[in-house]
């Protein structure tokens, strides 16, 4: 019996031992997301986004910017298997009036990832539209016209953009309006 005490004792500590050793950035910065991507994913988004781990190690914040707001979602937009990693986080300091921006995160074809996109937006919505098998992406926004993005063979770009209130894209230059 004492050996099935040690080994039980033995597993705890290996389980929580591999929970502390996972930096407490991605761990904040990933939350239930976590398990969805490998810890070295995880730590090398968190190093691109250069975020800091606040005092007291309960939230994250941007440099000379203080605490953010953040969610981070962990999907596929081109069914290819290979997960995207969609980072909304932010606050007035980082992202004007919209107090958020919008980081996408795609592997290049060396396996790391990449920032695809980084401005202020304050959602992101999947279109059931694709591009080149890209899902296209609508960001919302502190306004009344919110971009579309897709896919251009290597990068997101700008495709159109959504009036949310008539003529909600007027007086903001030239701007493509998406078909309805």
């Amino acid at each position: 019996m004492a050996w099935r005490s040690r080994w039980l004792a033995a597993l705890w500590f290996t389980t929580a031992a591999a929970a502390w050793a996972q930096p407490a950035g991605p761990r904040l910065l990933f939350g239930d997301a976590a398990s969805r991507l490998p810890e070295a994913d995880q730590q090398a988004i968190f190093r691109l986004l250069d975020y800091r781990i606040a005092p007291g190690g309960k939230a994250l914040i941007a440099p000379d910017c203080g605490e953010i707001a953040h969610e981070t979602q962990v999907l596929d937009l081109n069914s290819d298997g290979v997960p995207e990693v969609l980072v909304i986080a932010g606050n007035g300091c980082t992202s004007g009036h919209t107090g958020s921006s919008v980081f996408l995160f795609v592997k290049d074809a060396q396996g790391r990832y990449a920032q695809q996109l980084g401005f202020p937006g304050a959602s992101v919505t999947p279109l059931p539209t694709r591009s080149q098998g890209w899902r296209d992406l609508r960001i919302g926004t502190a306004g009344f016209c919110e971009p579309v993005w897709a896919w251009k063979g290597s990068a997101y770009d700008l495709k159109c953009s959504v009036e949310t209130q008539r003529r909600g894209c007027q007086g903001l230059g030239p701007v493509k309006l998406c078909r309805r």
